[in-house]
């Protein structure tokens, strides 16, 4: 094998050395800090407490129309309740995020770019394209997935601007519902008083139904918006960027787009 080791290849060695260590012992440091991703944490914390105190008003809400006399709100209660595991796939998303802010800075300069430059160093060397390809796309792919979860949550800030006094508003009014019931009834157990003091609400049980109808729309609302700006903005990010990579390079990174919305789809028509 016919060996590459002129003054050019020494220099250039020298260069990818030299980056591989500033990557591996200083930049690594920086790109794995929280403190240096305050702004990212918060957004993604807000989120995150948007959607426990709606997991909680929910399934107050679920509890609560179980009060009302009779089975009428029963379909209702069961829908409410059903949607914790759309609460619970949102705050797994929204945890992996957190984790991967940090953790892919550390992955990324720490490991994926060292490792690239001396695959580019031997591809030097020993004149290969294929060891100066693979370097390439490592260093592409490490700092896609660095980049992903910061350009996602700067993309989705806008959107969660526009819904945060919606989301709030609907926990506002699904928590005051629930009291209200919760008010009527009392220490009451009988059935038959329970539908009295109802009737003397306005509206009775129907106008209570009414209300709990709305606040199932409105749920489903927000969990529609927190769905799409906290899995599909950072899917579409990731391919995008994948597409930017291959646009500008011409190499081609594979992304199993079939398989990853399958998981994402099929997890949702579970719920």
């Amino acid at each position: 094998m016919e060996l590459n080791i002129s003054k050019k290849t020494i220099l250039i060695g020298l260069i990818l050395l030299a980056v591989a260590a500033v990557s591996f012992f200083w930049i690594a440091g920086i790109a794995s800090s929280e403190d240096n991703f305050g702004g990212t944490y918060a957004s993604l914390e807000e989120k995150r407490t948007n959607v426990t105190e709606l997991m909680g008003a929910t399934a107050g809400s679920s509890t609560a129309i179980s009060l009302l006399p009779g089975d009428a709100g029963t379909p209702i209660a069961d829908q409410l309740a059903d949607l914790s595991g759309y609460f619970l796939f949102i705050l797994a998303a929204i945890y992996l995020e957190k984790w991967m802010v940090t953790i892919t800075g550390l992955l990324t300069f720490r490991i994926i770019i060292p490792i690239s430059c001396l695959l580019l160093i031997a591809a030097l060397i020993f004149m290969n394209d294929s060891l100066r390809i693979v370097g390439i796309k490592l260093i592409c792919f490490g700092l896609i997935i660095f980049a992903v979860i910061p350009a996602s949550v700067v993309i989705t800030e806008k959107i969660d601007e526009s819904y945060q006094a919606s989301i709030q508003q609907t926990i506002e009014d699904t928590r005051n519902d629930s009291q209200d019931i919760r008010d009527t009834v009392g220490d009451e157990e009988d059935e038959g008083v329970l539908q009295q003091l109802f009737n003397k609400v306005k509206g009775g049980v129907s106008g209570q139904l009414d209300k709990f109808e709305n606040t199932l729309n409105r749920i489903t609302e927000s969990i529609a918006v927190l769905i799409v700006t906290s899995c599909a903005i950072p899917v579409a990010v990731l391919i995008f960027f994948f597409w930017l990579v291959r646009l500008l390079t011409g190499i081609n990174i594979d992304v199993p787009k079939g398989r990853l919305a399958g998981k994402i789809t099929g997890r949702l028509g579970k719920g």
